[in-house]
């Protein structure tokens, strides 16, 4: 369940390194996410319940750049499948405090970036939460906060977009350091992330009138992880593909996407449970959203997602899940709007050749506002 992983949120920040930013206005985003998933016996755990409130603050600097801010909290629970081998687990707190600094070196041309996490999240549990963090990391469902803290980091890039005629191709490239910090209660040897890097490259423009196409890759490059003077192979090098279209129709707009995300070859890493086999691993996913507004204030937008799994090597299937549901968005002000959504998710988890199925419930409510 620790195969390469992508989110949307992670492929939209690499879209923002084809295009420079443009000017905007202060904004401010919260959210509550409920997440519910049961499991069919064969798994550690029955149940797992988060709950996530994420907060977001985007503050322009004149039209030379802008400053993001993010945080949140989550609560997690964990219902044990046997209580006599492990007790039903609880984790909450702050998410890490994310920054993000982008600042236009050549308006629609060339930003510098300056990114850095405050390590305000879970950044150390005991071993039997681990357990949760295990569940939280699986690709296949998709969790809302996959991770709830980190020892912190700081990072440089840049972004960079050339125009030809309708067209765009953007060029990024960021490095991260991460601090050392302690993972697991009672451990004597602090983890220390190894350094990425990462190197984007994309291409967005126009087909005829009404149609939108975007395309990006990217390649990230870890390097060995440290724990205490010891060095230990972290997640591997990853390669992610990602393809959207966005086609006008009528007063509507249909958004389609995928993407494919590689990891490399299969190592073995060193956990605070032992040693565990990090395989090499491929998730394929596609998706869609189709924008129908109703009135001049509310739109529908039903959406869904089909994921596919695969790891080891030879890859062998590891999971699969179909998730689909509709936002309703009330835009009550030209600077205040509210949205809210519902859906739900079906699949299963590969365990020693045995399918594990799961079902799951995802509802949240987004508000937005711009001062």
């Amino acid at each position: 369940m620790n195969t390469a992983r992508v989110v949307i949120a992670t492929v939209s920040v690499s879209l923002c390194a084809v295009a420079a930013p443009a000017q905007v206005p202060i904004q401010t985003r919260v959210a509550f996410f409920s997440e519910t998933y049961s499991f069919d016996p064969g798994l550690i755990f029955q149940r797992i319940n988060e709950y996530t409130v994420p907060v977001g603050i985007t503050v322009p600097i004149g039209d030379k750049g802008e400053v993001a801010l993010s945080t949140g909290y989550a609560h997690v629970v964990l219902r044990s499948a046997d209580r006599q081998q492990l007790a039903d687990q609880k984790l909450s707190g702050f998410l890490d405090t994310e920054a993000r600094v982008s600042w236009n070196v050549i308006p629609g041309r060339l930003t510098v970036l300056a990114t850095g996490a405050i390590p305000t999240g879970i950044t150390t549990v005991s071993g039997d939460e681990l357990s949760v963090l295990g569940a939280l990391a699986s690709d296949i469902i998709g969790f809302v906060s996959p991770s709830v803290g980190s020892g912190g980091r700081v990072g440089l890039g840049f972004a960079g977009a050339v125009p030809i005629g309708s067209w765009a191709i953007g060029l990024g490239a960021t490095v991260r350091e991460a601090f050392r910090y302690t993972a697991v209660t009672g451990s004597t040897s602090p983890l220390k992330p190894g350094r990425e890097v990462r190197v984007r490259g994309g291409v967005e423009g126009r087909l005829g009138q009404r149609t939108y196409v975007r395309a990006a890759t990217i390649y990230s490059y870890r390097a060995k992880d440290l724990k205490g003077d010891s060095t230990q192979n972290g997640i591997g090098n990853r390669i992610v593909g990602y393809l959207s279209i966005n086609q006008g129709i009528g007063n509507t707009s249909l958004f389609v996407y995928g993407f494919d995300v590689w990891r490399g070859s299969p190592q073995l890493e060193e956990t605070a449970l032992g040693a565990a086999v990090l395989p090499r691993g491929n998730l394929i996913g596609v998706g869609m959203s189709w924008f129908l507004p109703i009135t001049r204030h509310v739109s529908v937008t039903p959406r869904g997602e089909l994921r596919n799994s695969a790891q080891d090597s030879p890859l062998q299937l590891a999971g699969r899940s179909l998730r689909g549901g509709v936002d309703l968005r009330y835009q009550i002000t030209p600077r205040f709007a509210v949205v809210g959504q519902a859906g739900g998710v079906s699949g299963f988890l590969v365990q020693e050749s045995e399918r594990i199925h799961f079902d799951g419930l995802r509802t949240a409510i987004h508000v937005e506002w711009t001062p």
